[in-house]
């Protein structure tokens, strides 16, 4: 049975930001340089996994909750992976972006983006966290 009540929730409406947020890193990550892929700087392979694994796992969720599931618990966890790496990530490509040689505004865009969507997961993880004592 479906519950699109869901959606109108605090959990439902930041699932739906967090993934435009991730969409949009992806996509930066994919075309941000004239068309070309921006990386993340000296670690794009963990900037490239992480963000792609979340844009993925984070819309699974919201469809979860719609389908009537719940997945507090692993939610809280995905929350705190995904705040620790994202933020990681991005503090890694703005260092790897303060560089001369890379010195792109739109790589320093994708790192400040990469932190918003950490940021996003830890509102999460406290919208969780309230949801847990309630239920």
């Amino acid at each position: 049975m479906t519950n699109l009540a869901a959606i109108k929730t605090p959990l439902g409406i930041l699932k739906i930001l967090i993934t435009l947020v991730l969409v949009t890193v992806v996509l930066l990550a994919a075309f941000g340089n004239d068309g070309l892929r921006l990386t993340f700087g000296v670690e794009d392979f963990l900037g490239v996994g992480t963000s792609l694994g979340l844009a993925l796992t984070v819309p699974l969720i919201l469809l979860a909750y719609i389908l009537g599931g719940s997945l507090f618990v692993m939610e809280a966890l995905l929350s705190i992976v995904g705040s620790a790496l994202l933020i990681c990530v991005g503090v890694i490509t703005l260092d790897s972006y303060d560089h001369p040689q890379y010195g792109s505004p739109a790589g320093k865009a994708l790192g400040g983006l990469s932190i918003t969507a950490g940021g996003l997961f830890i509102i999460n993880l406290l919208f969780v966290f309230k949801a847990l004592r309630e239920h």
